[in-house]
């Protein structure tokens, strides 16, 4: 992604350009700056096509077409799957792309040991969109909100972050409420990102296993009445607790191994705030604790979905003897 930048302030534009990763937003940025270099919004000499369905064909045949009344013709490919395959066609076409036309790809995926990857690379530009660090994010927000001239408070910061997670699109929409609703104000404190973005299911677990741990299981309880309010039905909650007690092991036992946060939230393929949050719960549980805290979670819904026990007496039950 940096070489990218660095060409288009250089002036060195490409015939190709395949942008592929995760980070969806930042790929859609790109995809329209990038298109924007040649022509205009709106312009008859932009073409886009979508899907696994796209005919390299019918690509070609439009390329190879000169553009009308402008010095580029640019064709927008979106998740077509064409760099996750062999397809010698557009192997051997990309070195000929005429320079009045511009081939635009935005992939999730991309094989980098197929050929037409290769040739895309020798021709013109292939740049990886991964998902931003912690920090990266931070920096995203704080760039964001200083355009509207609204600082936020670190904690504050923390919580949103917690709560929408590192995809751009969610984090910028839930941004814009924030926004929003801080009109007026002189800054974003805890109870505004609460009020705007409340808390989902499986953040509020983090509250009742610490509770848990804590042997206090009148705490534990309310959060469990909590989710419930929230129209999470017990199975669905039993199903988050046992969930969590396997996180909370894969990270201890990792953590024995000295893995660091990155690896796990890799390993786990998790969001690294997740794992942030899971942490201290892993590290002051052992290990025995943890594989008994899910069996009782295994035996706990066979029983309710054999029919002996009812699921709100099963998971309270479950929550009380988990938390002497």
């Amino acid at each position: 992604m940096k070489h990218l930048e660095a060409e288009i302030k250089k002036g060195i534009y490409r015939n190709i350009y395949v942008l592929y990763g995760p980070q969806s937003y930042n790929r859609k940025r790109y995809e329209t700056a990038l298109a924007r270099l040649f022509v205009p919004e709106g312009d008859m000499n932009c073409t886009s096509f979508y899907g696994k369905k796209t005919d390299v064909k019918s690509v070609i045949d439009l390329a190879d077409t000169m553009p009308f009344m402008s010095e580029k013709r640019v064709i927008i490919l979106e998740n077509t799957g064409l760099f996750e395959n062999k397809c010698e066609e557009l192997a051997d076409y990309i070195p000929k792309i005429p320079d009045s036309s511009c081939l635009i790809f935005s992939e999730e995926k991309i094989d980098a040991r197929l050929r037409q990857t290769k040739e895309a690379k020798n021709c013109g530009c292939v740049a990886e969109f991964t998902d931003l660090s912690e920090k990266d994010l931070e920096d995203w927000v704080r760039k964001r909100l200083g355009r509207e001239h609204r600082p936020i408070t670190k904690p504050a910061l923390d919580m949103f972050i917690a709560r929408c997670g590192n995809d751009l699109w969610q984090v910028s929409n839930e941004l814009e409420k924030v926004i929003s609703y801080t009109f007026g104000k002189d800054g974003i404190r805890p109870e505004d990102v609460d009020a705007v973005c409340p808390a989902p299911p499986e953040d509020r677990i983090f509250g009742m296993i610490d509770a848990v741990l804590s042997h206090d299981r009148n705490r534990a309880m309310h959060y469990y009445r909590d989710l419930l309010r929230l129209r999470s039905d017990p199975l669905s909650i039993l199903a988050l607790i046992r969930e969590q007690y396997r996180l909370m092991l894969h990270i201890k036992e990792m953590a024995a191994e000295n893995r660091d946060r990155e690896y796990m939230a890799k390993a786990l393929s998790m969001r690294d705030q997740r794992i942030k949050m899971a942490l201290p719960a892993a590290r002051k549980s052992s290990r025995i604790s943890l594989i008994s805290g899910i069996e009782k979670c295994a035996d706990t819904d066979e029983r309710i979905k054999s029919g002996l026990i009812d699921a709100h007496i099963g998971v309270e039950t479950l929550i009380a003897d988990l938390c002497q």
